[in-house]
């Protein structure tokens, strides 16, 4: 009998990837969307499942999978007049991203009766808080805690269960330009240079596979020394760090203050 793989975002640029792979591989794939389809090229049949609870969670660990991918996410696609979160979107993007696979771990590890291997997709934009993409770096740190946390404790009230964390940084395609509604044409040239040199969805997918058949608890792909070093500076010098990126607030995003000459 096939093995089976539920991949939530399956719609998703890295969730269509893995999706393809494991097919390829001779998994059944449970493809997770909010949106309503028949079907989708990535994956074995289509389960539609907003994501949103318990009782969703429940609906997806009824399909007895032998392994997950946490992978849906959501980013900030509208932003307020002065680049400000929108409070609905600013709940919206929580969910999906932090709260419901914090509540599907918690429900995977009361009900598996079979191995169960859970990986969390997170983000390498995780450890330093940023002015331009906020509610995304919040939620994803939120899910690193809540992920890194959680599996030590999970893992010895249900052995059956293993939780764990994949850091993937931009992948080339259009989410990969997610930051640049609060960015200025300086702030674009910047960010265009990490768009540019993205791996494709395929090749992180790739090194996702080679990860879930390790014995790691968590890894990343390649993150930029210039990640690791804005990490450090926020550790050891929250204050400065914030000045930082009020200078870089003022530098490098697309708004001002309507006094403002």
């Amino acid at each position: 009998m096939a093995k089976k793989v539920i991949i939530t975002g399956i719609t998703g640029t890295l969730g269509s990837a893995l999706g393809k792979l494991y097919l390829q591989r001779g998994w059944t794939v449970f493809g997770v969307t909010r949106q309503t389809m028949a079907q989708h090229a990535a994956c074995s049949q289509v389960v539609t499942n907003l994501q949103d609870g318990t009782d969703d969670a429940a609906a997806l660990l009824e399909l007895q999978p032998d392994l997950v991918y946490l992978n849906a996410g959501a980013i900030e696609k509208e932003i307020g007049e002065m680049g400000e979160p929108l409070p609905e979107l600013t709940q919206s993007i929580t969910t999906i991203n932090y709260t419901f696979p914090a509540v599907f771990a918690l429900a995977a590890s009361k009900t598996a009766r079979k191995p169960m291997d859970i990986i969390a997709i997170g983000s390498i934009a995780d450890g330093s808080p940023s002015a331009f993409g906020p509610v995304y770096h919040a939620s994803k740190v939120a899910l690193h805690y809540f992920i890194q946390g959680t599996s030590p404790i999970l893992g010895t009230a249900n052995p059956n269960i293993k939780l764990r964390l994949y850091r993937p940084g931009a992948i080339h395609g259009p989410l990969s330009w997610a930051p640049v509604n609060r960015l200025n044409d300086k702030g674009r040239t910047v960010r265009a240079k990490r768009c540019n040199n993205a791996p494709p969805a395929e090749k992180v997918a790739l090194h996702i596979e080679k990860f879930q058949k390790s014995r790691k608890w968590v890894t990343n792909y390649d993150e930029p020394i210039s990640f690791k070093l804005l990490k450090f500076f926020y550790a050891l010098a929250p204050n400065q760090y914030c000045r930082m990126q009020h200078w870089a607030w003022r530098r490098a995003s697309r708004f001002r203050r309507p006094d403002a000459a």
